[in-house]
């Protein structure tokens, strides 16, 4: 359903989610989580990449980040090359891209927060079969 992944320096960690026959599974890893509902799965998912995002905040630490949603991903920071050329106008009216069109920022908090952004679009907004 979604990923988001991150580098610091280098050092990269993710976290994805997906609804398998009994619920969701937050994967990272240092393992696998149960949540009881997406809210919660998307809450796992910023907490875990939020704080390994922490050294990025000082001045001249290279960063990035990339969402990936079922309509295609979005990038900030520092991250190597994903793709280009022309998108659909239909493309350009998904949530994916009118909410990062709409980050500003320029820190990794920041991306983090719009990339979260992102992945609650798009979330299924009932809770998971258990």
């Amino acid at each position: 359903m979604f990923s988001i992944h991150a580098h610091v320096v280098g050092n990269e960690r993710s976290v994805s989610a997906e609804a398998d026959g009994s619920g969701i599974v937050v994967m990272a890893p240092d393992g696998l989580r149960r949540a009881s509902s997406w809210t919660e799965a998307v809450n796992i998912a910023r907490d875990y990449i939020g704080e390994f995002l922490r050294p990025a905040q000082r001045v001249g630490v290279p960063w990035g980040v990339r969402v990936s949603v079922p309509d295609g991903q979005a990038t900030y920071g520092e991250w190597p090359f994903t793709g280009g050329g022309r998108s659909s106008p239909s493309f350009e009216r998904t949530p994916l891209v009118q909410i990062r069109n709409r980050w500003q920022g320029s820190s990794a908090i920041s991306a983090l927060e719009n990339a979260v952004a992102i992945v609650r679009a798009y979330i299924p907004r009932r809770r998971a079969a258990a």
